[in-house]
């Protein structure tokens, strides 16, 4: 697998893991369902205008998108918002909303390290 299909073969999974649909994650973007479609197929490189709004809408680091195997159970299940009618503005600000919180539990976990020493 190559790494284009390694990120895309991600991108389907949290999309899917999350309850979106192609054409509500696509209209987030900005971008037509076909385009979605072909960066979650491999078929094209992601650009990183995609993938940092997906990171933030999906509550991980872009580097997550990089893992083989990468396990969507892993996924912070605290951030797994899922409303039955999502308009694009809410995902925009749910989105801005799970960067602020991934941010905030990053850094308690640095202080804690520190904090300890390790």
């Amino acid at each position: 697998m190559n790494e284009d299909q390694q990120i895309g073969n991600n991108l389907q999974l949290l999309r899917k893991k999350l309850g979106f649909t192609q054409e509500e994650i696509a209209e987030f973007l900005g971008i037509t369902r076909v385009e979605l479609s072909y960066y979650e197929t491999g078929a094209r490189t992601v650009p990183t205008t995609v993938m940092t709004p997906l990171a933030n809408l999906y509550g991980v680091d872009e580097f997550d998108f990089y893992t083989e195997n990468f396990e969507v159970s892993r996924v912070n299940l605290a951030l797994a918002f899922r409303g039955e009618s999502v308009r694009p503005s809410d995902l925009v600000q749910l989105a801005a909303f799970k960067k602020i919180v991934r941010n905030y539990l990053q850094m308690k976990s640095l202080l804690a390290n520190e904090s300890t020493g390790s």
